[in-house]
């Protein structure tokens, strides 16, 4: 049952249908997103998020919410969506205000960066078989479009984007330390602030191996520089002291529903899982959110020791994992599946990256690492039907006929799973949304009139 399986032969890496399959999937996704983007209803998170993120690129810096409402506070800690949510919608924005086009741009910035950091860790790790970084930017396009909630990228959330950069600023760390932890600081105080729990493991997953004191001085001064950077802005731009400021992240990031407070009592943590969202989920929800992290860590577990992944990098991908995923569990009275977005977006990525960089994996990884992926497929259906393939496959006498088939048969799914989501997706109720009241300025009630019509 340990037995190594070869998912990468090279006939199934010169095979052009294969590859078809893979372009096919690619496009697939991009059809499914430009669909979604006309089906999703106005949402104050978006508007908020859209208006704070123009002011601060359009009006020198200053991070502010719409006119009018509790978000017009420069650099108010209730701003969650960063400067970096959004970036695609933005710099479209001074090409056309229309928010379908906008939201579509702000997948294809995500899909840019996960295509950039799967070329960039290639050359890094010096792989030079071009069919598997196609196949890593497939599944990372997958990873970013497929969990419970993520057209939160259409609606300029900043969930999907920090994970994606999280994960593999991780995976970077190996090769280039500094430019992994600037990235990974960034994305705290210019994304998501809720990713400081990721931080916070991966770093003490780093100390915990390394033992060095001297690292950590040194460490100190890039991780500090977003953080300095941040503070500068709030200082320059808000009303707000410094003590001040950190007083108002305090409270509303360790006061608000969903950040709950630190109460590691057996009742405490039953009510609130009993009291939370979790009530409201489907299977597929839960298995994504509860199971695959955990499938996750089993792999890491079991994955030998190689080039791409040593004791060091096990302790920083499940520290950081760990982190987010108890505080979620554990402490999040609401435990809203929008946040599940930060650990299951970083569960997927690291899978494909574990399955595609490893040059041997077991079948017993290869099983657990596809189990991952069936739990994000659309239809409970095609989750049978590919388990079933794949059992058959792996665990049978034909030792040839499974590696050869395995992966194709995971690429079929992949693809089958697209073509569902763009026929679920088309029975939806489209909405028609304007942005007429924010061409000339943002600061105005009309931008949020006319968005609400």
């Amino acid at each position: 049952m340990n037995k190594n399986v070869d998912l990468f032969n090279e006939e199934l890496e010169n095979s052009r249908l294969v590859k078809l399959i893979i372009f096919l999937s690619i496009f697939s996704i991009f059809i499914t997103v430009y669909l979604r983007t006309k089906t999703l209803r106005p949402w104050n998170d978006e508007i908020v998020s859209l208006v704070s993120n123009l002011n601060f690129y359009f009006d020198t810096f200053d991070f502010i919410g719409p006119y009018e409402t509790r978000y017009y506070i420069s650099y108010s800690p209730k701003l969650t969506a960063g400067p970096l949510s959004a970036l695609g919608g933005m710099i479209t924005w001074m090409f056309t205000k229309d928010i379908y086009i906008l939201r579509f741009m702000n997948f294809i910035y995500l899909f840019l960066i996960g295509s950039f950091f799967s070329i960039y860790l290639f050359k890094k790790y010096s792989l030079n078989k071009n069919f598997k970084l196609l196949l890593i930017v497939l599944f990372v396009t997958f990873s970013i479009t497929n969990t419970s909630w993520w057209y939160s990228i259409l609606y300029f959330l900043p969930e999907t984007v920090c994970s994606l950069i999280f994960i593999s600023s991780v995976i970077l760390f190996k090769k280039n330390r500094y430019l992994s932890l600037f990235l990974l600081s960034f994305v705290v105080f210019f994304g998501d602030f809720l990713t400081v729990l990721m931080f916070g493991g991966f770093y003490l997953g780093t100390i915990i191996y390394e033992k060095s004191f001297i690292n950590v001085f040194k460490d100190s001064f890039v991780i500090l520089t977003p953080p300095i950077v941040w503070i500068v802005l709030v200082l320059n731009f808000s009303e707000f002291s410094f003590t001040d400021y950190i007083m108002e992240y305090f409270r509303h990031y360790f006061q608000h529903p969903s950040g709950g407070e630190v109460n590691l009592s057996l009742n405490s943590i039953i009510n609130n899982f009993l009291d939370s969202e979790v009530k409201d989920w489907g299977i597929a929800d839960f298995l994504r959110v509860m199971i695959s992290p955990l499938l996750l860590t089993i792999i890491l577990i079991k994955n030998t020791e190689n080039e791409f992944i040593g004791s060091k990098q096990k302790y920083q991908i499940f520290f950081s994992l760990f982190f987010i995923y108890m505080w979620f569990w554990l402490l999040s009275p609401a435990k809203s599946i929008i946040y599940s977005g930060l650990f299951t977006t970083f569960t997927l990525i690291a899978n494909s990256y574990l399955l595609v960089f490893n040059k041997k994996n077991t079948s017993i990884e290869v099983f657990l690492s596809f189990l991952i992926y069936s739990f994000f497929f659309s239809s409970v259906v095609l989750t049978g039907f590919f388990m079933m393939f794949v059992t058959i496959l792996l665990f049978n006498k034909l030792d040839k006929l499974s590696s050869k088939n395995l992966l194709i048969v995971l690429l079929i799914f992949l693809f089958s799973n697209q073509l569902n989501q763009i026929y679920e997706i088309s029975m939806i109720d489209t909405f028609d949304i304007s942005l007429i009241g924010c061409e000339d300025t943002l600061r105005t009630q009309n931008c949020l009139s006319t968005y609400y019509k």
